[in-house]
């Protein structure tokens, strides 16, 4: 199923995420004094949460009309409206909570249920708190798995977007010690096609062109530090170049990504010619994004029926309900499925 493709205005679902975390926070900070959005939001979440996290912080909250969970949704007209799941029971800011992620998951399961009925053409979500939610659900082990096992998609791609650098992951929250052993060629294959198809897609990149890092220091060289380069990436660079694609590697990641701050590349992959980054794992991708990107950029989830996009970190229970969540990458995930929704409901 698909979106309304009749909404001019799209509509966007914001689930609150873990409501002990920081979502709450910097879902009111990136609404406040933003430019604004081409979009109706549907802030799915706990209205007493929001409204505790406004008192403690001292923020406005925003010109919302709230709407229960229940009702019809003929009366979501209103630019940003808010719908109350009201769960019972306090959530305390900072404090981890197996009812926070029960809730978290209904936030979520909701938001799915509003883009079955036609209701919502992309989704953005605060972070959960993955061991919370466990205890819920107990084969839980991300939103994009759930979200991705919900609508049907075998393997989404997960990738982090910025002005700068776009990276993808082969694999997402694993230990070290796994990560070779769970990227395959066909894996490989996958999620190097399902990219192409997002960059073209999403972004309106006709001819995408791609980089692929080595997981081993300097890439393998020739297999003395390691053999993943030569038994799994070029078999599948070769495949690729047969058929014409540009995917170029593998490098060794530590150069390649130095070289994409030094004043030759003018510090972003495309100015060196690449679309978007191919890395093995979580820290080999996101140490260089997050320093690059600041708090300009987000996650974007490939492979989906619908836009989905989500901060670029965690539910921060240790800094929740401090003030000291940034909301930068929230507004930028706003923006970017708003700009990638508006182009779905026109078609």
């Amino acid at each position: 199923m698909t979106a309304q493709s009749s909404l001019r205005r799209p509509t966007l679902a914001v689930t609150g995420g873990d409501p002990c975390g920081v979502g709450p926070e910097v879902i009111l900070k990136a609404l406040t004094g933003a430019a604004p959005l081409e979009a109706r939001l549907l802030i799915i979440g706990d209205l007493a949460v929001f409204e505790q996290t406004a008192r403690r912080l001292r923020l406005r909250l925003p010109r919302w009309r709230v709407a229960s969970s229940h009702e019809p949704p003929g009366a979501w007209g209103h630019p940003l409206t808010f719908m109350d799941c009201a769960h019972r029971g306090a959530f305390q800011p900072g404090r981890f909570s197996g009812r926070a992620g029960a809730a978290s998951a209904a936030y979520l399961d909701r938001a799915i249920g509003l883009w079955r009925q036609g209701l919502v053409n992309g989704l953005v979500t605060a972070p959960v708190t993955k061991r919370a939610v466990q205890q819920a659900r107990s084969r839980f082990s991300g939103q994009t798995e759930y979200l991705a096992g919900a609508l049907g998609v075998r393997c989404p791609v997960m990738m982090f977007v910025s002005p700068r650098l776009r990276v993808v992951l082969l694999t997402r929250h694993l230990p070290l010690r796994a990560v070779a052993a769970r990227v395959t060629p066909t894996l490989l294959r996958h999620t190097v096609t399902v990219t192409m198809e997002g960059l073209r897609h999403w972004f309106g990149i006709r001819r995408p062109r791609l980089a692929v890092c080595g997981v081993n220091p300097h890439a393998g060289e020739g297999g003395l530090f390691g053999d993943e380069e030569r038994r799994v990436l070029l078999p599948v660079l070769r495949y690729f170049h047969r058929k014409r694609v540009r995917l170029d590697g593998p490098f060794a990641a530590d150069g390649f990504f130095a070289r994409l701050v030094d004043d030759g590349c003018g510090g972003s992959a495309s100015a060196c010619g690449y679309d978007a980054v191919v890395c093995w794992y979580h820290d080999q991708g996101l140490i260089p994004f997050k320093l690059m990107a600041r708090d300009i950029g987000c996650q974007m989830t490939l492979g989906l029926p619908l836009v989905r996009t989500s901060p670029d970190h965690g539910s921060a229970l240790d800094i929740a309900g401090t003030g000291r969540a940034h909301p930068g990458s929230m507004r930028y995930a706003l923006h970017l499925a708003c700009q990638f929704a508006s182009r779905s409901s026109l078609r």
